[in-house]
């Protein structure tokens, strides 16, 4: 099972310079957990990603609702990413390693094609059978 597979729906985007509040917004009427930070929504080249977390983030901070996205989400080379033919195993990995709960999937030109959620992965049983496959940790001897 490759990555574009379990791609459940179009990912929402917003470019850098808008403000958080249509972040918030976009994710509260979708609800989701991310919003996609794109270059252009023509062009869906990857930027970043404003999550939940950098919301709560955000709000701790005192931050105010028209900052930028680019202020308060992951961008460059920290937004954890997936190629469009990478396995399950590939994206549920990047998840555990990198801590995050969504990875953006994007095309060869780096152009968004989707997000893939944990929800996503936990809830198509064939992803959890691949991912039980998984030999990253030794084995508990008895």
């Amino acid at each position: 099972m490759r990555a574009i597979d379990l791609i459940r729906r179009k990912p929402l985007v917003i470019t850098e310079d808008r403000p958080l509040i249509e972040a918030v917004e976009l994710m509260a009427k979708e609800n989701t957990g991310s919003v996609v930070i794109v270059e252009d929504v023509n062009t869906m080249k990857l930027r970043g990603i404003v999550t939940e977390r950098d919301v709560i983030r955000a709000l701790a901070n005192k931050l105010p609702l028209d900052t930028p996205v680019s202020k308060v989400g992951t961008l460059g080379p920290r937004v954890v990413k997936a190629r469009v033919n990478d396995s399950v195993s590939i994206v549920a990995s990047l998840m555990v390693d990198y801590r995050v709960r969504h990875v953006i999937v994007v095309d060869e030109d780096d152009s968004v094609v989707g997000v893939i959620s944990i929800r996503d992965l936990l809830g198509d049983l064939d992803a959890i059978k691949e991912i039980s496959k998984l030999d990253r940790y030794p084995k508990v001897k008895e």
